[in-house]
C-alpha cells in the first residue's frame, strides 16, 4: 500500500504540477489580456462618444457661424435678407432654438432675433439674451460656449448651451445662438456600457450636462465621482491640454472601469463608467472555465495515476502473496499475470523457480522420509532393546507412542508435534537401559533404595538422547513423563502447566498402558476400570485436559491394547 501511495503521489506530482503551472500562466496571461481588452473597449467607447458629441455640436455651430461669412457680409445685407438667413438656420437646424445678432456696441439689433416658438418659451428668450451678453462681456475672439442650463421650453427639451462669436474683422458685431442638447442626451441615454454602466457629459467645473445613469439633474455637481475628480485634477495644471485616460477607479464594490476624454472646443468631459465586477465578468468567466478545466485535468490525472499505480502494484501484491506461500513451503505455486512486459517475464521466471523448488522439495522429501524411516527404525530398535529386558513390558513403548499420538490429534496438535509425541512415547523409558536388570526385572515390590534407583531412569534417558540433535525435541517427554500435575513427581518436581504438554500427554498414555497391561504386580484392567483410575488421578497426577482428550479418543476411535489387534473403544 505504501508503494501504491508513493507511485500515485509521484504520478500526481509529475502530472499536476505542470498542469497547475500552465493553468496559472494561462489564467495570468489571459486575465491581463481580458482586462486590457475591457479597458481598450472602454477607451474605444469614449472615443466614439467624443466623435459623436463633437459632430453633434459641430454641425449646428458651423451652420450658425456660416452666417458671418455670407457673400457681401451679413451685417451689410438688407434687413429682410438678414431675417431670411436667420429663419433658414432655424428651419434647417432643429438643434438651434434661438439666434440673436448684436451690434459692435454689444446691443441687440432690432428685428434680428428669432427663436423656435414651439421649443422655447418667451421667458427663455430673455435668459438666452442674458447668457449671450455674459459671453460678449468676456471679450470674444472666437466661438465661445456658455455653461449648460436646463431648458424651460417644451418640445425637444433637454439641456441648452449658448454659443457666441464675433462677426467681421475688425469686429462689426456679434451673433449668439442657443443649442439644445436633447439629441446628445438621447444618444448618451441609449449608449449601453455593459448591463450596469453608463456614459455622461460634464462641464469644466464638474457639473452634469447630460448622460445615462441616475446622476441627477442638469447642473448638479458630479465632481466627486472618481474618474471626473481625476480629470479635473489633471486639468488644474494643463487646462487646455487634450486629455485622455482609462483605468480602474475606487476599491471594493464601488470600483469602476472608466475612460474619459475632453471635447476641446467646449471643454466638456465625456466619461464612461462600468462597475469592475461587470466589466471584468469575462475575466471571472474565463477563470472559472480554466479552473474547471484544471479540475477536470487533475481528476483525469488522478484516475490515470491510480490506474497506472494499481497496474504496477497489484502484480507486486500478487508476487508478495505468492512468495509468502512459497516461503511457507507451498512449492509449485504460480503467479498468473496476463501482462506482456517485464512484470510478465518476472512472473514466468518466478513460476519456473517455483516448479524447480517443487521438484527439489519432492526429492528432498523422499530423502527425508527415507532418513526419518531409518531414524524411526533405530528408535523402535532401542525401545525393543528395553522391552526385551522385561517380557511384561514388551510392546509397551510402541503402544504409549501410539496412544500419545491419538491424544495429540484430539488436542489439535501439529504434524511436527505429533511426530515428536510418537518418538517421545517410544523413547520415554530409554533410560531403563542404565538400570540393573535385577531391579528392572524384579517380580516383587521394590525397596525404597531400589525405587530410588528406578526413578533415575528419566534423567538417564535424557542424558542418553541429549547428544542426538535429531531427538532434541523429545527430551522433555523422556525427562518429565513421571512429573505429576500436583508437583510431587520426579525428577524435577514440576507442577501443572510448567510440565511440557508433550510430557503430560506421554505421562497419561504411559499410565493408561500400565493400567491396561499385565504386570508382575497386577493384571490388565478392563477399559472402563482403567479410565476410572485415570479419572481419579486427574488433577493430582495427570493433566485433566489430557485425560478428557483420552476419554474422547476411546469413545470415538479407540486405541490398540495389549493382546488386541484392533482398536478397543469405550462403551457408549
Amino acid at each position: 500500500m505504501r508503494l501504491f501511495k508513493a507511485i500515485l503521489l509521484l504520478m500526481l506530482v509529475v502530472s499536476i504540477i505542470p498542469t497547475l503551472m500552465v493553468g496559472w500562466l494561462s489564467v495570468s496571461h489571459t486575465r491581463e489580456l481580458l482586462i486590457r481588452d475591457a479597458q481598450e473597449l472602454a477607451q474605444e467607447r469614449v472615443k466614439q462618444l467624443r466623435l459623436k458629441a463633437e459632430s453633434y455640436l459641430e454641425d449646428p455651430t458651423e451652420m450658425v457661424v456660416g452666417l458671418s461669412s455670407v457673400p457681401g457680409g451679413f451685417l451689410t445685407l438688407p434687413r429682410d435678407t438678414q431675417k431670411l438667413h436667420i429663419a433658414a438656420v432655424l428651419n434647417q437646424r432643429p438643434e438651434v432654438l434661438a439666434l440673436t445678432v448684436f451690434g459692435a456696441d454689444k446691443q441687440r439689433l432690432p428685428g434680428l432675433q428669432a427663436f423656435a416658438v414651439h421649443d422655447m418659451a418667451p421667458s427663455a428668450v430673455a435668459e438666452h439674451e442674458e447668457r449671450a451678453r455674459a459671453l460678449l462681456d468676456e471679450g470674444l475672439t472666437g466661438v465661445r460656449y456658455s455653461d449648460v442650463v436646463a431648458s424651460q421650453g417644451g418640445g425637444n427639451g433637454g439641456p441648452v448651451v449658448t454659443l457666441a462669436f464675433p462677426v467681421g474683422d475688425p469686429v462689426q458685431g456679434y451673433m449668439a445662438a442657443d443649442l439644445t442638447l436633447a439629441g446628445l442626451r438621447q444618444m448618451l441615454a441609449q449608449e449601453r456600457v455593459g448591463s450596469t454602466g453608463f456614459a455622461y457629459l460634464a462641464d469644466r467645473h464638474g457639473r452634469l450636462i447630460t448622460g445615462g445613469g441616475d446622476l441627477g439633474a442638469v447642473g448638479d455637481d458630479v465632481s466627486n465621482r472618481l474618474p471626473l475628480a481625476h480629470l479635473l485634477k489633471q486639468r488644474e495644471g494643463t487646462p487646455d491640454t487634450e486629455l485622455f485616460h482609462v483605468g480602474n477607479f475606487g476599491e471594493g464594490r464601488d470600483a469602476v472601469v472608466s475612460a474619459y476624454s475632453v471635447l476641446p472646443e467646449a471643454g466638456w468631459a465625456i466619461v464612461s463608467e462600468q462597475p469592475v465586477e461587470h466589466a471584468y465578468r469575462q475575466v471571472e468567466t474565463m477563470e472559472r472555465r480554466i479552473l474547471l478545466g484544471l479540475g477536470g485535468a487533475i481528476l483525469v490525472a488522478l484516475v490515470l495515476a491510480a490506474i497506472f499505480s494499481r497496474n504496477l502494484t497489484q502484480p507486486l501484491k500478487t508476487f508478495i502473496a505468492t512468495s509468502l506461500e512459497l516461503a511457507r513451503g507451498k512449492f509449485g505455486v504460480e503467479v498468473h499475470l496476463k501482462q506482456k512486459n517485464e512484470l510478465g517475464e518476472l512472473a514466468q521466471t518466478f513460476n519456473y523457480m517455483s516448479k524447480q523448488l517443487m521438484a527439489y522439495d519432492m526429492e528432498t522429501r523422499g530423502l527425508y522420509e527415507s532418513l526419518e524411516k531409518g531414524y524411526l527404525e533405530t528408535i523402535v530398535a532401542l525401545a525393543n532393546s528395553i522391552d526385551s529386558k522385561d517380557a511384561y513390558t514388551r510392546g509397551h513403548s510402541q503402544r504409549v507412542g501410539d496412544v500419545a499420538v491419538e491424544i495429540g490429534k484430539e488436542l489439535k496438535l501439529t504434524e511436527r508435534e505429533l511426530r515428536q509425541l510418537q518418538y517421545g512415547g517410544i523413547l520415554h523409558d530409554i533410560g531403563k537401559i542404565g538400570i540393573a536388570e535385577n531391579i528392572l526385572c524384579k517380580q516383587s515390590r521394590l525397596t525404597d533404595q531400589e525405587m530410588a534407583t528406578m526413578r533415575e531412569h528419566p534423567a538417564i534417558g535424557d542424558a542418553i538422547i541429549g547428544p542426538v540433535t535429531f531427538l532434541g525435541s523429545v527430551r522433555a517427554c523422556v525427562r518429565h513423563h513421571h512429573e505429576r500435575w500436583d508437583g510431587t513427581g520426579y525428577p524435577d518436581k514440576l507442577k501443572g502447566e510448567s510440565i511440557p504438554l508433550l510430557a503430560r500427554i506421554v505421562a497419561c498414555a504411559d499410565t493408561f498402558d500400565a493400567c491396561t497391561s499385565t504386570r508382575p504386580y497386577q493384571k490388565a484392567m478392563p477399559l472402563e476400570k482403567a479410565m476410572e483410575i485415570l479419572d481419579n488421578l486427574s488433577g493430582a497426577q495427570l493433566d485433566p485436559k489430557v485425560v478428557v482428550a483420552l476419554r474422547a479418543v476411546l469413545a470415538q476411535r479407540g486405541v490398540r491394547l495389549e493382546g488386541h489387534r484392533q482398536p478397543v473403544k469405550l462403551a457408549s
